[in-house]
Parts: C-alpha cells; structure tokens; sequence
C-alpha cells in the first residue's frame, strides 16, 4: 500500500511532519497474522536501525511506544558526500505549504529541505521539552503580563537570512501572522489556529530582534512561533496563487536549494548561502512514483527508500529476497479517518451519514491492511491524538463506537435509516422520495490493498442498503480532487505531533479550509479555540477529547485508525526513518561511515 492521501495538520501548533504518511488509502494499525515470509524474526524489541527485510512479516519484533527507528547518528559518523533518491507520492502544484492546497505531506517533506520555514523551534520526541533553532534564534523569553497577554520576544541569528539575501528579521513572523491569522479574508491559510490570537508583531532593539504579543495565551507558546515565512507572500495574490507551479527557491532558508524540478521529479543541492552545519549529501532527488512503481525501483535500486507507509504485507513482502534493506517501524502520528461531505447532495441527509458510519467496520479495514504483518494496535476513535499517545480516549458516538458485531451494525443503520423514513427497495437499497441512498466513495492509488478495501466499502454499504460505488484516481491527484469539494467520501490520514490537541479547529471548524466534511458548528469552534489557552495539560487533553466527542455526533468524519509508521530503506542510511516528534536537520541525513 503506497503512502496515503494525507494531509498535515498545521505546523502551526506543531502538528506536523518529520517525515509522515500519506497512504492511499487508510494506515490502519491492525493485529497481525497470516502466512509467513523469509527467515525467523529475532526475539525481543525492533533495534534503533530497524528489522532486516528478510525477517517473517508475521514475526516482526515491534517498536517501543517511545522508540525512535532511524538509524540516529552524529555527524561525525556520517559520511560527507553521496546522494539520496527518495519517492513521492505528489509533486503538488501549489508549493506554499501554509496554504490550504499546499498543506500535503509530500510538500512538508521536500520543503524541509529548502524552505525549512517550520523549524524556528523543535521539541524532543515526546514533545516534553522545547528549544530554539540556534540556526536561525540566539535567544527568546516569553512573559505573561498582568493583563492576560504574552508577548514573546525573539532574538535572531545575525547570519540567518532567505536565499534572495532577504534578512530574516521581525518581518519573517510578521507575515505569517498576516495570512494566517484569518483576519483577511483573502487569504486561504491551511490554518488559523492561534494566529488569530496574536494581537502584534513589531521590531524591538532592532528589525532582528521580533516582538510578538498575544492577546489571549497560547500553550505551547514555542509551537506557534515555530514559523516564519518570506515577507514577498503577504501580498494576497502571491501567498495563494504566486506559488503555483513555483517553488520559490530563492524564499527558502534551508540547507538545499532546488537544482530542477517538474511534475515528475524535484532535484536538491546543498545551498552555497546556508550558514549552518554544510549538508552531508551531495544531492538528494524526490522521484514522484505511485505504489507499484515505488516497489520496483526500490528493488531494482533506482531509490533508497520508501516513502512512509503504513507496512502491508502487499508491500513488504516485495522486498523478502533483498539482503541489504531494512524495516523501520515506529508508532506513527497520522489518524487515518473516512470524511462524508456535508455539502455534497448524497451526503447532506445526517441518517446517511450515519448509517454508513454505523456500517464500516473498522476491524475489517485492518485485516485487510495488516494480514500477514505482526501489528497490534487498537483502532483508532480521534484524529486528533494516536492510540498510544497520553490522554487518548476513544471520542466516537456510543451509537458507533458500541457496536461490535455485523448484526448490531445492520440492525443499527437500518434503524437510522428507517427513522429518517427511508424505504428498501426491490433492488436492496434504502431510498427516499425516489432517490437511492448512496454515494461515490473518491479514492487514490493502484495497490491490490486500495482495492480490497474499497470493495469492502462497498459490500459494507450493500449490507445495511446504502449503494456505493467507487471512484479511483491515481495518487498524483489527491490534492486536485480532494481541494475542488466534488465528492462525496473519501479516506485520508491526518499527520500529528505532540500538540495535535490543538488542531481540532482547524479539523472540526465550521469556516476551516481543512475541514473537508464542511460539517461544524459555532459551540464546537469555541470549545476548541479554548483548548489552546488552558495552561494546564491534563485539563487541555479533557477538553480537546469532550470537544472532539461533540464535532463526531456530525458523522461527517469516521476516525479509522493510528498508522504506524513504516519505511524500508537500504542499509547505512542514517537519520532517517520513523522518529515520533523528534527533529532531525536534513543536513545531518546521509550514510553512515
């Protein structure tokens, strides 16, 4: 199974990527099970660099809840010199990432790279601890003051500039508080989440040295003001359309700058103006390829890695022969969820919503996705925190989340369906004033697993007597479909970090350009915008989770399940590979000596 349509939530809140998934279709966590590969797997604890390829997929040693499995590495033990040539599953065509038709994964990832906006601070792998970027911040403070505001005030490295020689100064957060804040409606951020609650952003001692006030608290404060963005995109025109088939290199702050790209392929070399730490690779190229086209050049050594998937027999066991790769698996950050479209007009009628949310089965999805891999996990009930993250509560509906068999889902969604006055006709499907319960399930990608599973949507739909048919686009066109709102259902996985709590507006909100079901309400947005204000974590966690329950009762999302994430990469490869929140510069990614 090729790496998902996925989304981002906003770095904003540092819900964001280090290296995450878009499947094509759902990352599923599943139990495991089924026929076994290669030699037996070692006992114990997946090691620090992963599982030898070789190993029985229904044996493989799981990871730690808090492990790390990318092969970590100082600099001094990395080789200088080498390429890297990875696979993508999109070249997406709007490159500016805080816009809502830019906010993919695989435009994270490449623009970590050469855009490199999101990194002013970083946490450590649980998120516990934060610290500033001493690339790009000498020093910071944050106070509260007596009237409620905080103001945080940032000091930046007298090296730290865009590539154009732009000095990266007060401006730099100036401009993502202009088109992200939501307060010009011109804009279409991908998020405005805690934006809207910064009141200024001014030059103090002098223009590098950024003074930025809050009118309400935000925690984590370091999370918000992670991003900078170049001052050329607060002009409305350019922050939505002026990137638009250009990545802008000369905007970037990173250690690569793009050599070439276009729809098939993007090309980096270390940046001649980047003052950090030089880039250990040569070049490192990002191949667009879809599922089956992935495996093969990673067998035939086109590429030296796979993008993150969720791990599917379909897909590991193409690489059982190869005595020189490695399995990385970590517990992954991306919800995988099923989104009904509240606008579409087979979707508008809640009772359709819910009886096909009272129809899927979630444990099927997993056997399907997992049969033959070792992967125990429970299915997911949030998209906002994963199974396996601290304060998780299972946040579906009881009339979802309580049935357990194929018969209380059929009684249960043909009850709803009947209670709406919905009559079965003689073809086995619920209809009402002549028109046939059902819709178009839009979905992405070529695997054998996309397909199994879109099948089992649609028996799931037959079984309660809801017609659904399939729509399948290759995975290249995921952000085109899925920003132009003409579907009806589609699966997604949305990727998160330590803060995802405070995401649930851009996810859940009524006016929010990431809220693909349309579905909201005013009581929702406010409850979410007051989890980012509670200063105590445990109390954040409990009013995100009550919120999230609320936001569900819409049936316009169906939390699936947490992904865990998969790679599988040639050996030697350092620094890279599933690393829960952990940041790793992309200047220290390379080959071990």
């Amino acid at each position: 199974m090729k790496n998902i349509t996925s989304m981002n939530l906003s770095r904003r809140s540092l819900i964001a990527t280090t290296a995450a998934a878009v499947v094509a279709g759902l990352g599923l966590t599943a139990c495991g099970g089924g026929a076994s590969q290669g030699s037996a797997a070692p006992a114990g604890t997946e090691g620090p660099s992963g599982t030898p390829t070789n190993t029985d997929l229904a044996s493989l040693p799981m990871p730690e809840k808090d492990g790390v499995y990318c092969n970590l590495k100082d600099r001094d033990e990395v080789q200088d010199g080498g390429s890297l040539v990875l696979p993508t599953g999109e070249i997406v065509a709007n490159w500016n990432n805080n816009h809502v038709e830019g906010n993919t994964h695989d435009n994270s990832v490449i623009g970590q790279y050469y855009r490199n906006w999101d990194w002013m601070f970083y946490c450590d792998k649980t998120g516990s601890t934060w610290e500033a970027n001493k690339d790009f911040i000498d020093s910071y403070k944050v106070e509260e003051k007596d009237d409620g505001k905080v103001v945080v005030t940032i000091d930046v490295n007298e090296k730290a500039q865009f590539n154009d020689g732009t000095p990266i100064d007060y401006r730099a957060w100036e401009t993502v508080m202009t088109t992200m804040s939501g307060r010009n409606e011109g804009y279409a951020p991908a998020s405005t989440e805690g934006y809207d609650l910064i009141e200024s952003v001014v030059a103090g001692e002098s223009d590098r040295q950024a003074v930025i006030t809050f009118s309400k608290p935000y925690y984590p404060t370091e999370a918000l003001v992670s991003s900078i963005q170049h001052p050329a995109s607060a002009d409305v025109e350019v922050f939505n359309s002026g990137w638009v088939d250009n990545p802008h290199n000369e905007w970037g702050c990173g250690p690569y700058v793009i050599d070439s790209f276009d729809t098939s392929s993007v090309v980096l070399t270390p940046n001649p103006n980047w003052w950090g730490n030089k880039p250990k690779l040569d070049s490192v190229t990002f191949k667009q390829m879809d599922a089956t086209a992935e495996m093969n050049a990673f067998k035939n050594g086109e590429v030296d890695g796979t993008s993150l998937v969720t791990g599917t027999k379909e897909f590991l066991s193409n690489f059982t022969s190869m005595d020189n790769a490695e399995i990385r698996r970590g517990f992954g950050s991306y919800k995988g969820c099923v989104i009904l479209n509240g606008t579409s007009e087979n979707m508008s009628d809640i009772a359709v919503r819910k009886a096909f949310a009272q129809a899927v089965d979630v444990s099927i999805l997993m056997d399907i996705a997992f049969e033959g891999v070792n992967w125990q996990a429970e299915p997911g009930g949030s998209i906002l925190l994963g199974t396996w993250e601290y304060g998780y509560e299972d946040n579906r509906p009881a009339d979802v989340r309580d049935l357990k068999t194929a018969d209380d889902r059929k009684a249960a969604a043909k009850k709803t369906l009947e209670g709406a006055g919905y009559t079965l006709n003689d073809d086995g499907y619920y209809e009402k004033d002549g028109r046939v319960a059902g819709f178009a399930f839009t979905d992405f990608g070529d695997s054998n697993t996309v397909k199994n599973r879109d099948a089992a949507f649609v028996k799931m739909g037959k079984d309660v007597g809801l017609k659904v048919e399939i729509d399948l686009h290759p995975s290249s066109e995921f952000s085109k479909v899925t920003a132009s709102g003409s579907w009806d259902a589609i699966t997604l996985s949305w990727g998160g970090s330590s803060t995802s709590y405070n995401n649930g507006g851009q996810l859940y909100g009524s006016d929010s350009e990431s809220n693909y079901s349309q579905l909201g309400s005013k009581e929702i947005d406010e409850q979410f915008a007051s989890v980012m204000q509670i200063s105590d974590h445990k109390k954040q966690l409990e009013t995100c989770n009550e919120t999230e329950k609320k936001a569900l009762e819409l049936y316009g999302i169906i939390p699936t399940y947490t992904s865990p994430d998969t790679m599988v990469v040639k050996k030697g490869l350092a620094n890279y590979g599933p690393c829960l929140s952990m940041y790793i510069p992309t200047e220290n990614i390379g080959w071990e000596k």
